[in-house]
């Protein structure tokens, strides 16, 4: 393509009112005091006629509804069609509740509407209406702040701890756009870990990325920030012995100092950049559905946990009681379920949106075997939260992430359907 590739970007404060619900642990825990500010940060990106815009939110996940009704408003104030927008979490637990899932609580629909919404829309559009032409340059490295969080036990139990031989996707890769006078004007880092640093702390903050993106737009320059890949697996490797932190801020700040540095060394590395073509595509992908849990079962279980309303037990409950209701109506069994998935191609890279918390084996695998890009960036919690979505080879050690998987909608998915989702990715990706 002839045209330069065009980008255009801006940043907004999206940092809530304290004493506001912090969504990723339980119904109870309300912000108490800000650590750092939370932040909306938009990429437009357009040439010739093809434009997109990605947009990176430092909350935990907004809920699929919401995120519709997030993209669509977008497309309104950007011209650009809500197919070629993908909004992405990078997933802090230290954040407003947006999502809205039984047991964790409900949609601080105030916040949206008065602080959140507001500054997204304000920061599409100034990135839109500010385009200049860039080159590209890209750079991989490793990092091992993530680790696999699926700690086996002694007893062939699954907890939620530390799991050193378990999966996990230790490459960051820094993306970089430089201006026609050779200054840094933008950063992408993406790697694949949760923001559950902190713990259960009553600061909101950005947790670990947060130190991070600051870093290096304090040392290399240009407005940075991070996209999370898939971290349904991968927390940060805490010096507890666990992926999550002991209610304490600092931890966070610690460790996003270990991911700067990481970064750091990657963007070092980073020495050429090049004109990019820029295209997307915007599809769906297809995941197969198990059976519901029979009748009489749903009828048992529920009698055991109808009095719980917290964390997973809580979210079990309404999916037995949905589960029942759905006998009552006289509902069918689907074969599959559909969701949305925009993929912007800029260069040999491309970003891909899962609105699910996948395992970090979905994105390798996808990667390695995609034999049209170079790079394939998967997201997690982007356009959407549809919950973990767990590997075929991990569901049968179940544990929390797989119980979450299984109870997230009436109908679970099927055993294979990471391999499904793998194959539908990998047919959309020929076609961008």
């Amino acid at each position: 393509m002839s045209t330069k590739l065009l980008l255009g970007t801006s940043r907004t404060i999206i940092t809530p009112i304290v004493g506001g619900n912090l969504y990723g642990y339980s119904p109870d825990v309300y912000s108490t005091c800000v650590n750092d500010d939370l932040t909306a940060t938009a990429f437009a990106f357009s040439q010739g006629d093809t434009s997109a815009i990605l947009i990176t939110l430092t909350i935990g996940s907004i809920n699929t509804q919401l995120a519709n009704e997030t993209i669509g408003r977008i497309s309104e104030v950007t011209g650009i069609d809500k197919g070629n927008i993908i909004i992405c979490a990078t997933h802090t637990h230290s954040a407003p509740n947006l999502t809205g899932t039984v047991g964790w609580g409900e949609i601080d629909r105030k916040y949206y509407d008065d602080i959140f919404l507001p500054n997204v829309l304000k920061a599409a559009k100034e990135a839109s209406e500010n385009k200049v032409p860039v080159r590209m340059g890209y750079s991989q490295g490793e990092s091992t702040v993530g680790i696999n969080r699926r700690e086996l036990k002694a007893d062939n139990t699954i907890g939620l701890g530390q799991n050193p031989w378990g999966p996990v996707d230790k490459r960051m890769t820094v993306i970089s756009f430089e201006n026609e006078d050779g200054e840094r004007i933008a950063n992408l880092i993406h790697y694949g870990c949760h923001g559950t640093a902190s713990g259960k702390n009553t600061e909101i903050t950005r947790d670990w990325s947060g130190v991070m993106t600051d870093v290096i737009e304090r040392d290399f320059g240009g407005l940075t920030a991070f996209i999370n890949g898939p971290e349904g697996d991968v927390g940060p490797r805490m010096p507890n012995g666990r992926t999550v932190g002991i209610q304490m801020v600092q931890y966070a700040m610690e460790l996003g100092g270990y991911a700067a540095r990481d970064a750091k060394t990657i963007a070092d590395n980073l020495k050429v950049y090049r004109d990019a073509d820029l295209s997307v595509y915007s599809g769906e992908v297809k995941i197969p559905l198990a059976p519901r849990m029979h009748l009489e079962i749903a009828k048992a279980e529920y009698e055991k946990v109808k009095e719980d309303n917290v964390n997973h037990l809580g979210l079990y409950a309404e999916h037995c009681r949905a589960t029942i209701e759905s006998y009552e109506k006289g509902e069918t069994d689907k074969e599959y379920r559909s969701y949305g998935q925009t993929i912007i191609r800029i260069g040999d890279i491309a970003i891909v949106s899962f609105p699910f918390e996948q395992f970090c084996e979905i994105g390798m695998r996808i990667d390695t075997y995609c034999k049209e890009i170079p790079y394939v960036l998967s997201l997690s919690n982007s356009n959407g939260s549809e919950g973990y979505f767990a590997t075929e080879s991990e569901r049968v050690r179940g544990g929390y992430e797989i119980k979450m998987c299984d109870i997230k909608h009436i109908q679970p998915y099927a055993e294979n359907a990471d391999f499904a989702l793998i194959c539908e990715t990998l047919e959309n990706l020929k076609k961008v």
